[in-house]
């Protein structure tokens, strides 16, 4: 078996620069399409070149290996003859002998330039390795001698040797063995550069043909996308017309009937169509868009009517304050009893009125309310626990507070202050006897988020979790420590952190507690507020 040691001279290698894309270009579906064509059909035509190189060279090499193999079959035969004509003995001391004899007989049998080496690979006769290989420059590595060393070892072995021009030499090592045992070696270098040369216009043949079928199917693909993709194109410039003619609240009736009648009885006429019907149907949903648009901003309107609304429904307390009033008038206070319990009668509906009020005014839209500055979270939250500290001791909870540092928020002191001390007392009042109220606050990448985590009675439901930050709704009043409650203080939060551009809501957490979290972006504007 030969053993092939191939190396391609320096001067082939070339290197190529892409030049960088300093703008972003917008390419349409058309285009996209023809690209990406583009791309598939040049990479299938170098594929193929590839190939089709790949296999000239293995059956280049194929065809080399199969004359060398005669070559040395040959070659065998002759120094036999020789040894016999000079009636020398088959061993290593008549080979050495006859070496000038061998080198000669066998240049002439159109090996090419031979060199006779003992079996240890020491040049005995023949051309040297300089002559061997005029005109073919050697590179880089080429100058090692592989072959023959694979010829020591008894093996026959060739080495490619690539030139500029289109050279091609080949260098074959054997080991010339007579009864089986080896007796020298046998060097050659043969010119093999016409066959070369052959393959690679055979190569370039098959690349030209690649291209121009590659081409023909690139055109003949790019017209039929061109029909199919055409069509699209327009519907997105329709598209973009529409939108800005819906913007207008009109809609244009020509390029409608432009789309129905494409003329195409294909998708993309059925797309047309539908696209046309759709479109008419759109303009009706916006007119009733635009009704109910209006519908809602008369409920938005009617707000302040509905908490002005609301202080009618306040006759209750103000009824039975009265009616005391009138009674401890009319005794004069002659009776202890009557004029101890109507006084707390009177005392308790005030404070009740009062709350109420003070909440509902909350609720109304504010003016003229404090500028807005930087807050600093950490004091704010920490006095609010400690102010509330007092009443959460009645009922034996306890407050923890853990504050990431550097909570600074750009709002309004006094609005903020307001939620934590809501979110603060509803926790207590709903909260179960002896349990820790966790107040937490930490920097997340949304913003500041806050949270305050109590234990209660029951898990209440999605649903409820839903609905707890509407006026007056609350989950189990029979659940709360403190009677006369309206209701309103956790509308009141949501309210003030929408004036900051944060959210608040109430989820179930583990352990049966509930958690209320409310988060403020960073930057936050509330001149609008």
């Amino acid at each position: 078996m030969f053993h092939k040691k191939e190396k391609q001279e320096k001067g082939f290698s070339g290197v190529t620069s892409e030049r960088e894309q300093k703008t972003k270009l917008r390419f349409g579906l058309r285009a996209q399409a023809l690209c990406g064509l583009l791309a598939i059909l040049s990479f299938s035509a170098a594929l193929l070149s590839w190939l089709s190189g790949r296999q000239l060279e293995v059956n280049r090499e194929a065809q080399i290996a199969s004359e060398l193999s005669v070559i040395r079959e040959n070659t065998d035969v002759y120094v036999r003859q020789l040894l016999i004509l000079n009636e020398a003995n088959n061993d290593e001391t008549s080979f050495l002998r006859l070496a000038e004899d061998i080198a000669a007989e066998l240049g002439e049998t159109g090996m090419g330039e031979v060199t006779v080496c003992s079996r240890k690979g020491v040049r005995l006769a023949g051309s040297t390795e300089k002559s061997m290989l005029s005109g073919v420059s050697l590179a880089e590595g080429q100058e090692t001698d592989e072959d023959l060393e694979e010829a020591i070892n008894g093996n026959a072995a060739f080495t490619l040797i690539y030139g500029q021009n289109g050279k091609l030499a080949v260098r074959f090592s054997m080991p010339v063995s007579v009864e089986g045992k080896t007796i020298g070696i046998v060097r050659s270098v043969s010119d093999y550069s016409p066959l070369w040369q052959r393959g690679r216009r055979t190569g370039q043949i098959v690349l030209r043909a690649a291209i121009l079928v590659f081409g023909a199917e690139f055109l003949v693909i790019a017209l039929f996308l061109n029909r199919i993709l055409k069509p699209v194109g327009k519907l997105a410039r329709v598209s973009r017309q529409m939108t800005l003619d819906l913007e207008q609240n009109r809609i244009n009736t020509r390029l409608l009937a432009d789309l129905a009648d494409s003329g195409r009885k294909d998708e993309i006429g059925e797309l047309s169509r539908d696209y046309s019907v759709m479109l008419k149907r759109t303009g009706r949903y916006i007119t009733r868009v635009q009704e109910d648009r209006d519908r809602i901003r008369d409920l938005m309107e009617s707000r302040q009517e509905f908490y002005n609304n609301v202080t009618h429904e306040l006759k209750t307390p103000l009824t039975t304050i009265q009616g005391y009033a009138q009674l401890l008038q009319t005794d004069g206070g002659a009776d202890r009893e009557l004029f101890e319990k109507g006084l707390g009668h009177i005392l308790h509906e005030s404070t009740r009125l009062h709350r109420m009020v003070m909440e509902l005014l909350e609720m109304a839209d504010r003016s003229g309310s404090a500028d807005p500055c930087s807050v600093d979270m950490n004091s704010l939250v920490e006095s609010v626990a400690e102010a509330m500290a007092i009443r959460a001791e009645r009922y034996a909870c306890h407050l923890k507070v853990e504050l990431e540092p550097g909570l600074i928020l750009f709002g309004v002191e006094g609005r903020l202050r307001q939620i934590f001390i809501n979110l603060i007392d509803n926790a207590v009042k709903y909260g179960e006897t002896g349990e820790e109220i966790e107040i937490r606050g930490e920097h997340t990448a949304g913003g500041l988020l806050f949270s305050v985590e109590n234990r209660t009675a029951r898990e209440p439901a999605r649903e409820e979790l839903e609905r707890i930050f509407e006026p007056f709704y609350r989950i189990d009043k029979e659940y709360a420590r403190e009677q006369g409650s309206a209701g309103l203080g956790l509308s009141i939060c949501r309210k003030i952190t929408e004036e900051h551009g944060g959210r608040i809501w109430a989820e179930n957490a583990p352990g049966g507690r509930i958690r209320f979290s409310v988060i403020f972006p960073m930057e936050v504007n509330t001149d609008e507020a």
